[in-house]
C-alpha cells in the first residue's frame, strides 16, 4: 500500500472535510500522518504528502520544507495551496496599511504573507477547489495510486454548466470566470445561480482578456471591479500578473 500523509497549515480545513466523506473509497492507501484522523503519526517517508492552506508563519515555512523532504509527491490540495487564494487578495501595502490602522505602527506582525506553497517548495501536482470535490479528489488519487500522472480536465467550467443545461450568468449580465476557469467542479456554483471566482484556476490559453472586455461591455465594470473579481483566487498566479501587466 502506498503510505499517504495529509497536512494543513494556515486554512479552514474545508478540502479535508471533503477527504474524510470519501475514506471508505481511499483503498491501496495506508494513512500514516494526518492531524485529523490520528495522534500518532509517521515523520515519513511517504510515497504521497496533501498539504492545504497557506504557510503564513516561519515554523510553517520550516515544516513545509520538511514535507517535501519526507515525501516523494507533494501535492497543493485545494485552492489556498495551490493559488494562494482568498488569503493572498489583499496586497503587500494595503495589508501593512490595515495592520498599521488595526495595531499602530510600532506593531511588528510575526506572519508572513499568504503565497502558494510552490513559493517555497517543489510541487508535483495540483488539486483545485475551494474546496476540492469529492469525486475529484478520488479520480486524482485512483490516478496517483496506480502511477498515472493526473491530468487537468481539457475543457472550461462552462462546457459543465452546457452539461447541466444552466442557464448562462454572462447573458444575464452577471460576472462569471467560467469561460476562463479550468473545469471538473461540476459548475458547481454557477449550478445554484452563484457567480463562478474561478476556484479552480485559470485553464490553460484561457483569453483573459476577452473576459475583461466582456465584463467592461455588458456588466459596465470598471478595470478595478475586474482586477478585484479575477485576483480572489488568482492574484498571485503568473497568468493573473501577466494579464496586469499587458
Amino acid at each position: 500500500m502506498k503510505k499517504i500523509a495529509i497536512f494543513d497549515l494556515t486554512d479552514c480545513e474545508g478540502c479535508e472535510l471533503q477527504l474524510t466523506k470519501i475514506l471508505d473509497k481511499l483503498d491501496g492507501f495506508e494513512i500514516v500522518n494526518w492531524r485529523l484522523f490520528s495522534s500518532k503519526n509517521s515523520a515519513g517517508p511517504f510515497d504521497l504528502a496533501l498539504i492545504e492552506g497557506n504557510p503564513v508563519k516561519e515554523d510553517e515555512i520550516k515544516s513545509l520544507k520538511e514535507i517535501r523532504a519526507a515525501a516523494k509527491i507533494v501535492v497543493a490540495f485545494g485552492a489556498c495551496a495551490m493559488t494562494g487564494a482568498v488569503p493572498s487578495m489583499i496586497d503587500e501595502n494595503k495589508r501593512k496599511i490595515l495592520t498599521e490602522k488595526i495595531y499602530g505602527k510600532n506593531y511588528k506582525p510575526k506572519a508572513v504573507s499568504a503565497e502558494p506553497i510552490n513559493s517555497y517548495i517543489k510541487v508535483d501536482y495540483y488539486l483545485p477547489g475551494c474546496p476540492s470535490d469529492q469525486k475529484q479528489i478520488k479520480h486524482f488519487l485512483t490516478q496517483l495510486l496506480f502511477d498515472k500522472n493526473p491530468t487537468p480536465r481539457p475543457y472550461p467550467v462552462c462546457l459543465e454548466c452546457k452539461y447541466k443545461e444552466n442557464e448562462c450568468l454572462l447573458l444575464k449580465k452577471q460576472p462569471c470566470l467560467g469561460p476562463a476557469t479550468q473545469g471538473g467542479c461540476g459548475a458547481a456554483c454557477p449550478s445554484y445561480g452563484l457567480f463562478c471566482y474561478g476556484c479552480w484556476g485559470p485553464m490553460k490559453g484561457a483569453n483573459l482578456r476577452a473576459i475583461r472586455n466582456v465584463f467592461k461591455r455588458d456588466l459596465k465594470w470598471s478595470e478595478s471591479q475586474i482586477k478585484q473579481h479575477m485576483q480572489i483566487f488568482w492574484r498571485e498566479l503568473d497568468e493573473y500578473k501577466n494579464f496586469i501587466k499587458g
